[in-house]
Order: structure tokens, then C-alpha cells, then sequence
């Protein structure tokens, strides 16, 4: 039953825009991500590769080459089979690199913006005849249905009008399904749920018909067998020996195109987010071929036992006419205009992308800091889309009916033949050059023009080729001639000019970055930069301030790194970040072009040294794919490494630009600055005293230096260093080791300080006992004197005399009671003490030292509080606070000390006239051997012995600075002490 066009039309336009409001929702994420992230998915948008070919001409291939036409379903599964030697690695290149076409992958590889400018050239015209398929298949089957006629009846002017009709529709979809927006960072998700629900609908139509072709015209399986039977011929030419090695070529033609066809090369690696997709796809994939393959025969059959007058191409279309049913017609009409739309729709969007990055940005560029980049590039791809698009129409009209679905499958298939040797050799073949692929390519394609393009245009045949093979008088293998011919020449060609032309060092660094067994180990460069922010200030330059601050932003937010950051290693990243980002825009080429301009490296590579901290990034997220002796070699690398980290002293590898390469736990722990925080900067990045102190321990001559002192915000470390240069395998690079003494140092200096202090107190004893025995001689005297006389005058001196002597005694009796502090053993046992009459005493003692400052010190502490404690060392404890308020104070200050009774506690403030403590510091005063004081005027144990006698006898004492007193500003320490309680009668 035809159906009008008008009819088709709208049934058309109604798929379409279903299509399009899957994909609409899938991006608003209105449908479930459980659905739209399903492996499954994935696989069935791959069905792309069965494009409208499989629907129709796939039968016609059959009835054409018998068995063999399997060969265009088993292309793919074979190269799915060789997942992990194949796709998985060029996978791994094109999401590590955003690498998101062949053009793209190939460009990269070789290092040549002409090697992209080729490449996509040459896959256009080698699709054009694909894109021509899709166009024929929609104009066919419309006048088919329209008009109910066959072919090769007179309606080219309906059928033009038909394909340019759909040309216009599918380019509006085109623009709306891929290039609305400039979908440069993330995948099309919601054109990947499109295809997918695009491969159900022609699975369900073409497994449909071929169910009821069978059962309509044979009444089933039984009844097409018992055909069968009848007629051997047909089965027979099924299995018919083709010429020469048609089989077999041909399956390696469509293994090729499985992954150099731009739109299966799109889904295989742009679409596709992860590997594990692929894993599925190797198994989901050829089950889905499998099924839309297995009608194609009863198919086939049915339309000849029907004897159907139309051309075997359409026998599904035929037999749905012949059963007069609508909905089966228009099921089989929809399945192959969505086959058709879904091919038309993906290459269109790779071709269009490929034609951007390598044929129009190299000649063509947007200027000024003011162009928005992105709106420029989104209007641009758009005008590819509708340019290619045209293209095709125009390659459709020109070719007429002249050609078969098979011959131009055939013939696009034979051109992407071409570039299966380039992605053999960015995997394999790490000597490959430009020049070679140039030159094996341009010969491949001319041969594939002159026997294949051109004929389709006329009849022009080279009769020259026809001489190579007794079977060229049928002119439908003729493409067997071509694709030997062509694939032979192109990789002789190939071999020869890239062993005997010389490889630069560029496409050497790229052949290492795509070696399946290398893991890309890049060199150290300079970057004539300060911080990560001026990376933005030149790429405005380049992209406009719009475009360079979202690439930028991009980078940092992908690496995790901030805007401040001043690392060499971090700008390297961020540098090479952004020219992978860029890659995905504009392409590698261009990206690389743009980066080298406005971020160019300072000087080439930094003596013969790798980028060691890179490496080691990469080789983490690479472990779980390492095996055999590379997993054994990883895990000895990892023992060493680990080894070097639980050092327990300091080690620093440094790079001959002083750049940090190993930073391990022991110097993270002496430093105090993490290694993660450290690593890939230099010398000059890390905090002050330790960039003086190595730096200048590189700048000497010194090997080794014993007993260096550092001062840091956490006090004086000692320590001992030591350098060795490294000149293995060439490498010009430095270490350093750092043990830390400070323990050891501070344990010499308690030592002689405890030595010093003993040394005092034997002589204190031995002075004390010395002058002792002539101070009682002279108070006898005086005593004896006042007995001996009666003149007020001598009696008067005799009372002096006494008086000064008692006061001679009084000191030697705290000098003596001074040197036997710390000496005894400690004792729990406390007594009364007067605050002011200990106070008193310490102020007595410190005065003795005539050559310290002259202060006033005021006893400001009442008689009456009493407080439980050992005399002497209270009497020690203020004789420390004294002498540092002492030090601390301008000469003919006043030294106040006050006492006061609250909440049953005294409270005992010594305040200075001092310059304060800083704040920072206030946390460590009472840490043993920590000092404000200048080197080798105090020893840093005067704060913490009073901490620690204060603790004894149960007291509290803190620190209060500044605090302004006498109109100064100074320091108030604050001791609080139980008082004495009276003992019960």
C-alpha cells in the first residue's frame, strides 16, 4: 500500500524529532542515570556502524558475493577481539591525549599539522560515497512507498527532490544533535542514548520482516527449508569461491573501517568515557551484529520466491509492500531511515570537527582578546555541517543510479583501507615518520581515485590495472584491483621512505607517548614563569579573555591545583593541561601551535634528566595494568622507594636547576614542610632559613658540614650535612642528606650547662666556707670591742661593725643555700615561706652583680602571706624570674613584685619594663633549652626549672605580654601558690 509523500514526510520530521527529545532529555537529565549510564547503552549506539547498508543493501550484498557478505559484520567483532592490542590502547591515547578523530590521533603521532590536513581530506572523499548511501537509501525507499514503482522507472526529478529534501531536515538535526553548544569537554551523552534507541528500532524492523517474510510467503522455517531443497542453486551460490582473494580482502577492508570510518572512530573513543564500555562492546556488540544479520538471507529468499520485480537492495521494502501492511512499512521505512540518519548525523559531526581543527583553524583564525572563541568555532562547525552535507547531496547527484549500495560501500570502504597502516605504526612502530605516512598515503589514494573515485563519475577504467588480474572483465571486483594495488603501494611506500628519511625528535617523544609499552617518561623544561596566573595573562592573548579564563579554570580544577601555585613541575602540568584541553577544541596541531607561542619553553631539555616526579605520578595510576616483569620491576621500584622514604635522616634529590625531585618523610619531619607541598619547586620556593641553608650549602665547596645551626620559628636546629652529585646514566643531578643533631646538641649543652652549674656551687661552697671563718673572727672582735671601751664613738662602729658582719653572714648563708639547690634529692616535704622575706633574699643575691644593669626592684609582696613550699627553691624560682626581667629591662627600670591573696590562693605577679615576648613564642617560653636571648647568652632552662618547681608544689604559672606598667610596656608573669595551712593543736 504507498503511502503519499507528505505522508513520509511527516512520518520522517515525527522520528526525528523523537530522536532529538531523547536527546534533549538525556542532556536536561530527565531520564534515569541508571538507564542513560547502562553499559548496554553504549553498545547499541555502536549499531551506528550498521547504517542504512544494513538494513537494505546488506541483502543485496548477499545475493551479489553469497557467504562472504558476513565480512561486513565481522570486521568490527574482529577488531573488538583484539581489544586489548587495538582499541584499548588507542583508547588510552585519545582520552589521555583528547584526542577525539583519526585526523586528530594522526596528527598527533606524527607531529604535522599537514599530516591532519591530509588525513582529513582524504577521509572525506573516502566517506562521500558512504554519506551518498545513506542519501540513496532514503531517496529510494521514499519513491518506492510514494509511488509503488520500481526504479528504474523515470523519477529522478521526484527522487532529487526527496534527497534534498532530507538533506535539509537531516542538517537541521545534525546542528541540533551535536553543535548546539561547543561540547569540548564532555561526551554526547544524549546523542549516544539517541543512537542507541535508533539501533533497537532497526533491529525490531528488520528481525520483524524477516519473521514474517518467512512465515508469509514459505509458512514458515519447515516451508523455506522444503524451497530450499527445490531450488540447490540458490545455496549453492552462496557458497560459490569467489575470485582470487575477495573473501579475504574484503574482510580486511571492513576491519579497517570499523575503526578508520570517522563515525565508528567517534563512538569507539570520543563517545566513549570508559574502557570497561569496550569490554562490554567486544561481546554485546557482535550480538547485536549477529541478530540484524541473521534475516538478511530469509530476507532474500522470500523476495525471490515472491518474485519480487525491484531491485534485491529493497526486497525488505518490497515484501512489506507485498503483504499491504502499514505498520510493517512502515516500521521497515523508519528502520532504515533511522539507520540512514544516525550514520548521516555522527560522520557529518567528525568530519565537520576533523575539518575545523586541521583544514580551517591552520589557514583561519579568530583575533583579538575581545572574540569569543567559542561562539566563532560553534558558527563554524556549524557551516561544515551544512557544507559536507551539501557536498554529498552534490556527490549523489552526480553519481545518479549508476552505482550500487555494494559497489559504493565497497569503494568507501577501500578508502579508509588506506590509513590501516598510519594507526598499525602509532601503535607499533615507533621509526615511523610523517614523510613516510605522507608519501604511503598520497600514493595509496591516488590509486584508490583513479580506480575507484573516478569511475563513478563515468565510464573511465584504467585499462592498465585491468592487465594485473584475469578476472577485471567483471567490473564489480574491479575495487578488489584497487584495494591490493592501493594498500600495497601505500605501505610499501610507507616502510621505505620512513627507514631511509629521518625521524625528529618530536614525532620520537610522541611514538614513545603511544607505545603500548611506554609510559610517555617527558623531559624537564623551564618555563619563563613566576606563578600559575600568568599562564592566563598570556593565553588572553591567544584565546580571549572569555576562552582564557575557562581553559585556565578548567586546567587548574582537573589538576587541582590553585592560581598561586609557583612550582616548575606544577606549571609544567598546568601548561601541558591545557594544551590536551585544547586538543579537544581545536585539535593537537593547532593546540600545539597556539601553546608553543604564548608558553614556550625557555631552553631545551634540562641536562639528560627526566621528569622524575611526572613519571612516578603515572606509574601509580599505571600499576594495576602492569604484569609479568614490569609488575616485578614496579614492585622493586616501589621497595626502593618506600626504603628511601622510612629513612630516618633527610634526603633531598635535586634537579641541576636546583628543582626538588625526592623530598622524603624523615626531611618533611626536620623541615616541617610536607613533600607533596614541596616537590617539583626549587631550592628558592621553601621557607627562608632552609633555602638559605641549603642553598648556600650547595654554593660552597663543602662535601660535608658538621653541627650547621638553623634558626626556626620553632627554635635553633643543629644539624649535620652531607652532598653527593649523581652522574649515573648521565644524569647531572644532586643529593643532599640531612641528619638531624638537635636532640644530641641540646643534651651537650644541658650536660655542660648542669657541669657549669656544679662547678658554681663547689665554689660558692668552698668561698662561702673561706669566708665564714674570718666574718666570725671579726664579729668576735667587735663584740670583745664594745666591752673593751666606753666611747660612743668606738661603740658606735663596734655596733657597725656587728651589724655589717650579720649582713656578711646572711649572704654567705643564701650563697650557700643557692649552690646546694638541685643537688639533694627531690622531697615532697614543704614549709611555711614568707613570699616578701624570699623575695627580699633573691633581690639581695642578684644585687651582688656589680657589672649587671642597675634596676630598681620593688618589694611590693605583704609579710603576712605565707605560702606551703621548699624556701629554697622559691627562693631559686625568683631569682630566675628576677634575672630575666632583669635582662629583658632598660637600664634604671623598675622591676615590680606583687602578691595577693585570692580564692584561697596567692597570687604572685613579677612585671618588667621590658619590650614584651612576641606572641608566637609565648607557647614555648617554659620549653627547656628554648631562649629569646641572643646565641650564648642563656641557656633556655631558667623559664622551664621555675615551670617545674612551680608543678611541684602544686602551683600554676603562666605568661602575660605585653602589659603596660609605669607607663611602659613590659612583661608580667603571673604564679599562683597555695597558701599555708595552720597546723591543728
Amino acid at each position: 500500500m504507498p503511502l503519499s509523500l507528505n505522508t513520509l514526510f511527516l512520518i520522517g520530521i515525527g522520528y526525528l524529532l523523537l530522536l532529538f527529545a531523547i536527546a534533549y532529555a538525556t542532556e536536561r537529565q530527565l531520564l534515569p542515570s541508571r538507564l542513560v549510564n547502562h553499559p548496554s547503552v553504549y553498545v547499541l549506539s555502536l549499531g551506528v556502524y550498521a547504517s542504512g547498508f544494513a538494513i537494505y543493501g546488506a541483502i543485496g550484498f548477499a545475493d551479489r558475493y553469497g557467504y562472504s557478505f558476513l565480512n561486513y559484520y565481522i570486521g568490527i567483532s574482529a577488531a573488538l577481539i583484539l581489544l586489548p592490542i587495538l582499541l584499548a590502547p588507542l583508547h588510552q591515547i585519545c582520552k589521555s591525549y583528547r584526542l577525539n578523530s583519526l585526523a586528530d590521533l594522526l596528527s598527533f603521532r606524527f607531529r604535522s599539522s599537514w599530516v591532519g590536513s591530509i588525513a582529513t581530506l582524504f577521509l572525506a572523499l573516502a566517506v562521500w560515497p558512504l554519506l551518498a548511501i545513506q542519501i540513496k537509501i532514503v531517496s529510494d525507499s521514499t519513491l518506492i512507498l510514494s509511488v509503488g514503482d520500481a526504479l528504474n522507472a523515470d523519477h529522478s526529478r521526484f527522487k532529487n527532490l526527496a534527497a534534498l529534501l532530507f538533506c535539509v531536515v537531516i542538517t537541521v538535526f545534525t546542528i541540533l544533535f551535536g553543535s548546539r553548544n561547543l561540547a569540548s569537554k564532555d561526551s554526547h551523552r544524549g546523542l549516544v542514548v539517541a543512537l542507541a534507541f535508533e539501533s533497537i528500532v532497526k533491529m525490531l524492523a528488520i528481525v520483524l520482516i524477516g519473521i514474517i517474510a518467512v512465515n508469509t510467503v514459505f509458512g514458515g522455517f519447515g516451508g523455506l527449508q522444503e524451497w530450499l531443497n527445490a531450488n540447490p542453486q540458490i545455496v549453492n551460490n552462496l557458497s560459490a569461491p569467489q575470485a582470487a582473494d575477495t573473501s579475504r580482502l574484503m574482510l580486511i577492508m571492513f576491519f579497517a573501517a570499523s575503526v578508520c570510518m570517522p563515525h565508528v572512530f567517534h563512538m569507539l573513543f570520543a563517545e566513549n568515557p570508559s574502557r570497561q564500555n569496550l569490554v562490554t562492546a567486544s561481546w554485546g556488540l557482535p550480538l547485536f551484529l549477529l541478530i540484524i544479520s541473521a534475516p538478511v538471507l530469509p530476507i532474500l529468499w522470500a523476495g525471490k520466491a515472491a518474485g519480487l520485480d525491484i531491485t534485491t537492495s529493497y526486497f525488505a521494502l518490497g515484501l512489506s509492500l507485498n503483504f499491504d501492511n502499514l505498520w510493517l512499512t512502515t516500521l521497515i521505512y523508519l528502520g532504515g531511515l533511522s539507520a540512514a540518519s544516525g550514520a548521516i548525523i555522527v560522520t557529518t559531526l567528525a568530519l565537520a570537527s576533523m575539518s575545523l581543527n586541521h583544514i580551517v583553524l591552520p589557514v583561519l583564525r579568530p583575533k583579538g582578546r575581545e572574540v569569543d572563541i567559542y561562539r566563532w568555532l560553534l558558527m563554524t562547525r556549524q557551516l561544515l555541517i551544512c557544507a559536507i552535507i551539501l557536498i554529498a547531496f552534490v556527490f549523489y547527484e552526480f553519481i545518479g543510479d549508476t552505482q550500487t549500495l555494494t559497489s559504493l560501500t565497497m569503494a568507501s570502504a577501500c578508502g579508509c583501507l588506506q590509513f590501516l597502516p598510519g594507526v598499525l605504526a602509532v601503535l607499533y612502530w615507533p621509526r615511523a615518520n610523517r614523510n613516510g605516512f605522507i608519501s604511503g598515503l598520497s600514493a595509496g589514494f591516488v590509486v584508490w581515485g583513479l580506480g575507484l573515485l573516478l569511475p563513478m563519475f563515468s565510464d573511465y577504467h584504467p585499462a592498465y590495472l585491468e592487465k594485473l588480474y584475469p578476472y577485471t572483465v567483471d567490473r564489480d571486483l574491479f575495487w578488489v584491483i584497487v584495494a591490493s594495488l592501493s594498500l600495497g603501494i601505500n605501505s610499501l611506500l610507507f616502510i621505505i621512505v620512513s627507514i631511509f628519511s629521518e625521524t625528529s625528535s618530536e614525532e620520537r617523544s610522541a611514538a614513545e607517548a603511544c607505545t603500548l609499552d611506554d609510559l610517555n617518561r617527558p623531559s624537564r623544561h623551564t618555563l619563563n614563569l613566576q606563578t600559575a596566573g600568568e599562564i592566563k595573562q598570556r593565553l588572553q592573548e591567544a584565546l580571549g579573555d572569555h576562552a582564557a579564563e575557562q581553559e585556565f579554570r578548567r586546567a587548574l580544577d582537573e589538576l587541582q591545583l590553585s592560581e598561586l601555585e609557583t612550582r616548575p613541575y606544577a606549571l609544567r602540568r598546568i601548561r601541558d593541561r591545557i594544551e590536551i584541553n585544547l586538543s579537544s577544541l581545536v585539535g593537537p596541531s593547532s593546540a600545539r601551535r597556539v601553546i608553543d607561542r604564548v608558553l614556550p619553553y625557555t631552553d631545551s631539555v634540562l641536562g639528560n634528566s627526566e621528569d622524575i616526579t611526572y613519571i612516578e605520578e603515572r606509574l601509580e595510576r599505571y600499576q594495576t595494568n602492569l604484569t609479568g616483569l614490569a609488575a616485578d620491576l614496579d614492585s622493586l621500584r616501589r621497595y626502593h622507594r618506600q626504603t628511601l622514604e622510612d629513612l630516618p635522616i633527610g634526603v633531598c634529590a635535586l634537579g641541576n636547576d636546583q628543582e626538588i625531585l625526592l623530598w622524603n618523610t624523615s626531611m618533611a619531619d626536620i623541615t616541617a614542610i610536607k613533600s607533596n607541598a614541596i616537590t617539583g619547586s626549587r631550592l628558592t620556593g621553601l621557607p627562608g632559613p632552609w633555602a638559605a641553608c641549603l642553598i648556600n650549602f650547595l654554593a660552597s665547596s663543602d662535601l660535608h658540614r658538621s653541627k650547621f645551626c638553623v634558626e626556626t620559628e620553632k627554635g635553633l636546629r643543629w644539624l649535620n650535612l652531607h652532598r653527593t652529585e649523581s652522574q649515573m646514566w648521565g644524569r647531572d643531578e644532586l643529593i643532599i642528606v640531612v641528619e638531624d643533631i638537635t636532640d644530641t646538641q641540646l643534651l651537650e649543652h644541658e650536660l655542660t650547662h648542669q657541669e657549669r652549674l656544679a662547678s658554681i656551687g663547689r665554689l660558692a661552697a668552698g668561698v662561702a666556707h673561706e669566708i665564714g671563718n674570718p666574718v666570725t673572727g671579726i664579729a668576735c672582735l667587735a663584740q670583745n670591742l664594745r666591752y673593751d671601751t666606753e666611747n660612743p664613738d668606738t661603740l658606735e662602729a663596734a655596733s657597725q661593725i656587728v651589724k655589717q658582719t650579720q649582713r656578711i653572714s646572711s649572704i654567705v648563708h643564701t650563697l650557700v643555700n643557692f649552690a646546694h639547690t638541685g643537688r639533694e634529692v627531690s622531697s615532697q616535704i614543704t614549709e611555711a615561706v614568707s613570699i616578701r622575706n624570699c623575695v627580699s633574699e633573691a633581690i639581695q643575691l642578684l644585687s651582688l652583680d656589680n657589672e649587671a644593669r642597675q634596676i630598681l626592684y620593688s618589694n611590693l609582696c605583704p609579710e603576712s602571706i605565707i605560702v606551703d613550699g621548699d624556701n629554697q627553691k622559691l627562693m631559686q624560682v625568683f631569682i630566675n624570674l628576677l634575672s630575666n626581667a632583669r635582662d629583658a629591662s632598660n637600664e634604671n627600670a623598675t622591676i615590680a613584685i606583687d602578691a595577693r591573696i585570692e580564692n584561697d590562693e596567692t597570687h604572685i605577679t613579677v612585671t618588667d619594663q621590658g619590650s614584651g615576648i612576641d606572641q608566637k613564642l609565648q607557647s614555648r617560653i617554659f620549653e627547656p633549652f628554648f631562649t629569646t636571648k641572643d646565641p650564648g647568652k642563656g641557656t633556655g632552662l631558667g623559664l622551664a626549672l621555675v615551670y617545674n618547681i612551680i608543678n611541684d608544689i602544686d602551683g600554676e604559672v603562666s605568661i602575660e605580654s605585653p602589659v603596660m606598667e609605669f607607663g611602659t610596656y613590659g612583661t608580667r608573669i603571673h604564679i599562683r601558690l597555695p597558701l599555708s595551712k595552720p597546723e591543728p593543736n
